[in-house]
């Protein structure tokens, strides 16, 4: 994983928005451009840049706190909390982070694209894989991009350094460019990689991506189609530890097929300062909220609402095994340490210094060798596709096309099914139709997937968040600290708002519109 930790700046790079601050931004201290390319290093290193913004973690971590699965109690580094009370503004610094993030990302690959074929120490095979890595980064970036932004700007080369007139593309167009583009490039890319080279992207990891383009846009039938591609390819498989996933010990698991990858002491990032809490040495800055905590069901597959096994007093128990696999609850252990909130005296403590404020905590994505000392060094990677995804992208698909057969029954039970989890399986008798199975498939989703970031998209293609995404927002039941006036009620931690008519879509950053606003015309609303 070396090669994929250079970070290696390119003379020339241009960013491919309207904005003039990006287009200026010129390294005074890299190779210029007519000694580059002439050798296969060169290539390489050229596209390992291209992977270097994939998990932006500053941001990443951030965005499940546009959701109704997280809080966060600061705005730094993201001011996401404003997004996801309702109070951001077209000034937000995530809307322009996010933008100028990908934009530099895109940029990057398209200056690959446009120059490697100057680079005659390739082979004819490297040429097209390489090639097949840097097109599939562009197209994970502009896929995250018509999500969040809707239409805007296509483009495939470097623009001159004059062409600031970057007209915002219709999101259905970019979406079908994805589509062709990444059905090409899937036969470039291989299957697998020899050790040195893990982490690429892979022909599992475009499909993949097609898979999640076609759902997303409402194109069923095709999506369930690309998602079988990536089943018959018989490379992924559902993992037997689902916290390993993400702390760091299982960086290669057969069941992720595409992550933004980190190494210890050369590459490392701020994970446990995000997501830890102060018992080990973090700043509990995105933690859990009421509301995913409630999504999980209980041991025997009915939600808590409707099971005879739930107890109030003793809500933890008895349920889904990834709640506690996910989420910190008073007396879950993590790293060999006893988190326990209600416990006043400890560091922990609700609302405590740098504790978290809705008394739950995030073991998921905590690496597994923090124990209240972090140095900065946390190496845990950032899951962007795995093979959990792909099987509910199919199930989901099949479900809203109307063909559901046992297909789908196995492929959302392959998921619920996973070793350490073994929640009962659904059938055709409790889900007998395609709003039953609905249901049961986003709820899947929604405990599968925190601080993924897909929960963020859903809400939105299904159009819940402002039914999710509105109202008083609560974290734990507070019955162990009488000093506090909400003893006895669950902790209110904040109102939030979503306006149905804007905040759909983020809008253009400012900077961006200021200087093409006729070209870039902003999301209604803002």
């Amino acid at each position: 994983m070396k090669k994929l930790a250079i970070i290696f700046t390119l003379a020339g790079f241009v960013s491919m928005t309207a904005c003039k601050k990006y287009l200026d931004e010129q390294p005074q201290n890299a190779v210029s451009r007519e000694n580059y390319w002439t050798t296969e290093a060169d290539a390489i290193n050229a596209v390992n840049n291209c992977y270097r913004r994939l998990g932006d973690v500053d941001n990443r971590i951030f965005l499940s706190c546009a959701t109704d699965d997280s809080y966060s109690w600061s705005d730094w580094p993201s001011d996401v909390r404003l997004v996801g009370n309702g109070s951001a503004s077209i000034g937000t610094g995530m809307f322009a982070n996010f933008w100028s993030n990908f934009y530099k990302m895109i940029a990057s690959c398209n200056d690959v694209l446009d120059n490697i074929d100057r680079d005659k120490a390739l082979s004819d095979s490297l040429n097209k894989r390489l090639k097949g890595e840097a097109r599939f980064i562009r197209a994970f970036a502009y896929q995250q991009l018509i999500g969040l932004y809707g239409d805007v700007p296509l483009r495939t080369t470097i623009p001159p350094v004059s062409d600031f007139a970057a007209k915002r593309t219709p999101r259905a167009e970019v979406a079908q460019f994805l589509v062709a583009e990444l059905d090409t490039i899937a036969k470039y890319l291989p299957v697998t990689y020899d050790a040195n080279n893990v982490g690429r992207a892979t022909k599992g990891a475009a499909l993949a991506l097609k898979a999640r383009v076609l759902l997303y846009e409402g194109r069923y039938t095709e999506a369930a189609a690309a998602a079988k591609e990536v089943m018959d390819l018989n490379t992924y498989l559902i993992d037997n530890n689902y916290v390993s996933l993400f702390n760091g010990t299982n960086k290669n698991s057969q069941e992720i097929i595409f992550s933004a990858r980190y190494v210890k002491n050369t590459l490392p990032n701020a994970m446990a300062t995000w997501v830890g809490g102060p018992s080990l040495g973090g700043w509990s800055q995105v933690v859990p909220l009421q509301s995913l905590v409630d999504a999980y069901e209980c041991t025997d597959g009915k939600t808590i609402d409707k099971s005879a096994l739930y107890d109030a007093a003793h809500p933890y128990d008895n349920r889904d095994p990834r709640l506690k696999m996910t989420v910190v609850v008073p007396g879950v252990e993590v790293n060999g340490i006893t988190i326990d909130v209600s416990n006043t005296k400890s560091l922990d403590a609700l609302s405590k210094n740098n504790a978290s404020l809705t008394g739950f905590y995030y073991k998921k994505y905590v690496p597994a060798d923090i124990q209240g000392n972090w140095d900065g060094n946390s190496y845990n990677d950032v899951v962007l596709l795995r093979y959990a995804e792909v099987l509910l992208t199919y199930a989901e698909a099949k479900i809203e096309a109307n063909q559901i057969d046992a297909s789908v029954y196995d492929a959302i039970n392959r998921v619920r099914q996973r070793p350490g989890v073994m929640m009962p399986v659904l059938t055709a008798a409790d889900y007998p139709g395609q709003a039953a199975l609905r249901d049961a498939v986003r709820r899947e989703r929604h405990v599968e997937f925190p601080m993924e970031d897909n929960r963020l998209f859903d809400i939105r293609r299904w159009k819940i968040a402002e039914t999710v995404m509105s109202g008083a927002v609560y974290g734990i039941l507070n019955n162990f600290d009488q000093t506090r006036q909400d003893y006895g009620k669950h902790v209110l931690v904040e109102q939030r708002s979503f306006n149905a008519g804007r905040d759909y879509l983020w809008p253009v950053p400012q900077s961006e519109t200021a200087l093409n606003p006729n070209a870039l015309p902003n999301n209604s609303g803002w």
